[in-house]
């Protein structure tokens, strides 16, 4: 019992606090959505996964590159921790990450702060990233 009790108070921790607030909408639904698979690409480190996540306004053109795989093998996300999160309008939500990052090559750890911005996108009826993925360097 305890251990389902603290299985759950993990997962409540792990939503951010703006989407728990109204959690009843679509658009609040689809924000927690978005943010849980964009939040598992990153932590698994599947850069490709999470490009997905990036608005089809700002995403550059060809898929993911050879250079961006290459750029994402340098590193391997070991923490992300939401900070904060502010919700300004119902289409428009922000938060901020601290990302643990080890340099594969030299097998340190340092962190690193990520400040992502989102936006509604009421056609598609999805939220998109449109901060871009996070540089690791």
């Amino acid at each position: 019992m305890f251990t389902k009790a603290l299985f759950a108070a993990l997962m409540l921790a792990l939503l951010p606090a703006p989407v728990l607030a109204a959690g009843s909408s679509k658009n609040d639904k689809a924000l927690e959505a978005a943010l849980k698979v964009y939040g598992n690409a990153v932590r698994w480190n599947d850069f490709e996964k999470a490009r997905e996540s990036v608005d089809p306004l700002i995403r550059p053109p060809g898929g993911f590159s050879d250079a961006d795989e290459t750029y994402y093998k340098q590193f391997q996300v070991s923490g992300y921790l939401l900070k904060s999160a502010e919700r300004t309008d119902p289409q428009t939500y922000s938060q901020r990450v601290e990302l643990r990052i080890i340099d594969v090559a030299s097998q340190t750890e340092r962190t690193k702060t990520d400040r992502q911005t989102w936006r509604y996108d009421p056609v598609a009826k999805r939220w998109w990233l449109t901060s871009g993925l996070p540089k690791l360097d």
